[in-house]
Formats: C-alpha cells, structure tokens, sequence
C-alpha cells in the first residue's frame, strides 16, 4: 500500500489462494487459475466478486496498447462482491456489506486532492488496481501483487471498496463502478443547467454521459460514425444525434454549437475538427485513451489563444465522487434503468470471457455496448493458507 499510516500495516490474515482469470503474455487467451494474494492487513477488507463489468480497458491491458502492462495480470476492475472479512482498524464497513471496487486501489491519502475525495488526481499518483511498474507512478506495487476482479476474491483498502445503496441492483452497479464515475467526473466539472454538451462515440461511456449531463441539466448531442447508433442514443436521453465523426464536412456544419465535448473514443481523433465545434471558451474533453502507438495530436496555438478554447483530458474519478454518482443512480432509478438491457448490457458468466473480449474488440457488439461477468459452479472452492 501507499498511504502513510504505518501502523495499520500489520498483516491480519494469512496469504489467501483463490481463482482467477489470469493473462500471461500480450494478447493471450485468459486462463481460469489458481492465485495467491497477499495478506490481509488492518485497513483492508476481503471481498468475494459476484459481479464484474468489462471495460474496453481491459482490452487495451491485456494487449498492452499502452505499454504500462506487467504479466501475469488479472484484469477487471467494475467488481461488485460482498465482504467476508475486515482488518481491525476499518470503521466504515462490515462483513456482509455489498460494495464496489473500482479502478483505484490505494492512494497517498495526504495530499488536498485526496483529503478531499479526488484521489484519482493524488499528487503522488494513485494505485492503480492491477497497474504494476510499467505504469509509472500509478503502479508502485509489485506487478500483479493483488490484481484485479477477475478473480473470485479481492483484497483492498477499504476507503476504496465503495458501499452500495441497498436498492441499485449489482448488475446494474457494476459498469458504474469504473464507466459510470470516468463521465460523472467530467460531467461533474463542467455541466450546468443550459450547457450544450455533446458526447462523442455512443457506446456503454457514451450513454453514461447522455445520461448524466441531462441529470446535470445539459442539452445533449450523441455524435457517432453512423446512423446506426440514433434510435439507442435518443432513447438514452439526448436531445439530438447526428451521424458526423470521421466526416471533416459534416463536423463542420456543426461549428461552434457546443460548450462541451466529451470524447469517449478508444481511438485518436481528429482534434481540430472538434475543437471547430466549440463555441468560444469550450472545453474539448478526452476520457478515452488511444494505443500508445497513435496517442498524439496537434493543434494551433493562434486559435487557441485567441478563441479561449481548451483542451482537457479526465480519468475515472474519486471516493467522494463516486459515491454522489450512485446515489445519483439510485435515486433517478427509473430514468437510469433498473434492467442492464437498458443499459444495452448484457450478464454472461465468466466462462465466455475470452469470447466476449474478442467480441468487443473486433466491433461484433453491436447489440450489447457493455458485458457485466458472473461467477458460475466452474472453478474450486477458494481457501486460506499460510505461505
């Protein structure tokens, strides 16, 4: 861990082996296996995974787009589980709670970014929750030491395993635990009543953010490749759609309509067209993240300057924000969805996981824009033992 409070690092339970879909080598089919995580200590709780989403993140790790993978690697962080044991110096949470564990899993705790709920911009970079050192300063642990919800059991600190309102069905929950909170930050930063808010690439990110910039009171464009996305984005909320991404000419009749641009692309895009769309003093903001082979772009400094305009990038979000996100969901249930098919998701067991990812990166989704993974009866039964 990485937080300062030494004294609550006494181990409290012995190394655990479990079950785990486990990566080893770039692009390599994941295998149901035996794991071992470390021991538990005072400030972590344990929590058995029943459901886990599947981000297009998972993807990018297993492949090492971005060149920040360690392997072995267990992937999945949009875990929801119940905790079955708690350190001795964890408050907050007690065995039986049901909560989310999302992207992070440590963080300084001292710095103002972190004593104010926004650990994801710690000044010390947070842990990442399967991230090892190859992602810098947001992957101080050893690789793979705990790794992510792709296993059966996690173990975590427990400032980050997030309770869940009583009423907001984990199936539901879990792509909010990391797709959910990535919008709800920009959204939160830059949304208001009467914003002209457009979300570019309409998949599961893409309808999170329809979604809650009409919460915020935003008027909400959905921009896709094609038309055939129109009907699912409209009945996700927004207010117009237009069929204009890769096309300059048909970006271009949209100049200057937005004060804020949402890009959720895993793929780079064509800056200067969007930065066209904004109105004078808009924000480009770009949440998904392209290979680390195509990751750059450019843009002028003369319109910049002189137009106000700005470019700004947003990852996931903190503890404090995560947890207004899903009273937000909890309380506007009915406009959220209840049932993950409003969501265009669908719950598969485990097993289908190598399918699924390879589904999804290939473009063969188009029904479904996210998965939600269950454990089913393979696998063996988890134990405790000392190593």
């Amino acid at each position: 861990m990485i937080h300062n409070d030494s004294n609550n690092n006494e181990d409290e339970g012995p190394p655990l082996v479990t079950e785990a879909y486990v990566c080893h080598e770039k692009g390599a089919k994941l295998v149901l296996e035996e794991i071992t995580l470390p021991s538990l200590t005072a400030t972590q709780v344990e929590v058995d995974i029943t459901h886990c989403g599947l981000c297009h993140t998972d993807i990018h790790m297993r492949d090492n787009d971005w060149g920040s993978t360690d392997y072995p690697i267990v992937l999945g962080h949009e875990g929801v589980g119940i905790i079955r044991k708690i350190g001795s110096s964890v408050k907050t949470l007690k065995i039986g709670d049901r909560v989310g564990v999302f992207w992070i899993r440590d963080s300084c705790q001292c710095c103002d970014p972190c004593l104010a709920g926004r650990e994801n911009i710690c000044e010390e970079g947070y842990q990442g929750l399967y991230l090892g050192a190859s992602a810098g300063c947001w992957g101080k642990n050893p690789h793979n030491e705990h790794g992510g919800c792709f296993s059966k059991v996690v173990r975590i600190e427990a400032k980050f395993a997030i309770k869940l309102p009583e009423s907001l069905p984990s199936e539901v929950a879990s792509p909010f635990v990391c797709g959910g909170g990535t919008l709800f930050e920009p959204v939160s930063d830059y949304v208001k009543t009467g914003t002209r808010v457009a979300i570019a690439s309409i998949g599961g990110l893409g309808t999170a953010g329809i979604k809650f910039s009409k919460s915020f009171g935003g008027h909400v464009t959905a921009l896709s490749r094609s038309e055939e996305k129109r009907e699912k984005a409209l009945g996700a909320g927004a207010d117009e759609f237009f069929a204009c991404l890769g096309n300059a000419d048909a970006m271009a009749e949209l100049t200057g309509k937005f004060d804020l641009i949402i890009d959720t692309s895993p793929q780079n895009s064509d800056v200067a067209s969007f930065m066209g769309m904004l109105k004078f003093g808009g924000t480009y903001c770009r949440v998904g993240i392209p290979p680390a082979n195509d990751m750059d772009f450019t843009f002028s400094y003369i319109p910049l300057i002189f137009t106000k305009k700005k470019i700004a990038g947003s990852v996931v979000t903190g503890t404090r924000r995560m947890k207004q996100m899903l009273q937000l969901v909890t309380d506007e249930l009915k406009d959220y969805g209840s049932d993950p098919k409003s969501w265009n998701a669908k719950v598969v067991s485990f097993e289908e996981v190598n399918d699924v990812m390879d589904d999804l990166l290939k473009g063969r989704n188009t029904n479904n824009w996210r998965y939600v993974f269950t454990w089913g009866s393979k696998g063996k039964k988890d134990s405790s033992v000392s190593q």
